[in-house]
C-alpha cells in the first residue's frame, strides 16, 4: 500500500511542478486542504492559492493532469495517511505528518535516475521546463511572469534568449535568402 501511496503522491508533485509554474516550496509551504479550490473548477481545471517568497500570494491554475492525480491522491491515499492526526498539508507520510521535502528531493533523484535522466534533477528544473514550453509555443511573456509570481519580466531573460536561439534556427530554415544561400553551397 504504501509503495502506491508514495508513488501517487510523487506524481502529483512532479505534475504539479512540470504543468503548473508551482515551484516545490509553493507546494510545501501553501497547499493544504483549505487553499486548494477543487470545487471551482472551470473546463476542468482548479486553482491552488500559493505563498510564494516575501509570502506572496497568488492564484494559479492547476491543469487537468494535475488536477487528476490530486484528486486521486485526495480520495484514495490521503485519508488513510491523515488518519486521526487531522492534518491539514496536502502531502503526508504514513505517519499523518507533512511529507518532508527531503524525503521527496531523494525520490525526485531517484526517479530521474531510473528514466536515465543524465542531468542533476532538481524540482526548478521542472519549472524552467515549464516556462520555456510555454515561451516556446507563443505564450505572452507577461502572462508566464504571473503565473512565476516575478515581479518583473527582466526574469525571464534567460527563457527568452533560449528561445531566440530556436527564432534563429526557424529563421534560417525558412527565410528565402537563407535558403539561397545554403543551395548555392
Amino acid at each position: 500500500m504504501m509503495k502506491t501511496a508514495n508513488s501517487s503522491r510523487i506524481n502529483v508533485l512532479i505534475e504539479g511542478m512540470r504543468g503548473d509554474f508551482i515551484s516545490i516550496e509553493n507546494i510545501w509551504v501553501s497547499l493544504c486542504v483549505q487553499v486548494l479550490d477543487i470545487q471551482s473548477r472551470v473546463c476542468g481545471n482548479a486553482t491552488a492559492k500559493v505563498l510564494g517568497k516575501g509570502r506572496k500570494e497568488r492564484i494559479v491554475p492547476v491543469g487537468r493532469t494535475a488536477l487528476q492525480h490530486l484528486e486521486g491522491y485526495i480520495k484514495a491515499v490521503r485519508p488513510m495517511a491523515v488518519g486521526a492526526s487531522g492534518a491539514k498539508a496536502i502531502f503526508v507520510n504514513s505517519d499523518g505528518k507533512r511529507y518532508p521535502y527531503y524525503t521527496f528531493l531523494r525520490q525526485l533523484h531517484i526517479y530521474a535516475k531510473r528514466a536515465g535522466v543524465p542531468v542533476n534533477v532538481t524540482p526548478h528544473t521542472f519549472r524552467r521546463s515549464c516556462t520555456t514550453e510555454l515561451l516556446r509555443g507563443g505564450a505572452n511573456m507577461y502572462h508566464v511572469k504571473e503565473l512565476l509570481g516575478h515581479e518583473s519580466l527582466d526574469t525571464l531573460k534567460h527563457y527568452a534568449k533560449l528561445t531566440i536561439i530556436d527564432l534563429k534556427k526557424e529563421h534560417q530554415r525558412c527565410h528565402p535568402r537563407e535558403r539561397e544561400e545554403r543551395e548555392k553551397f
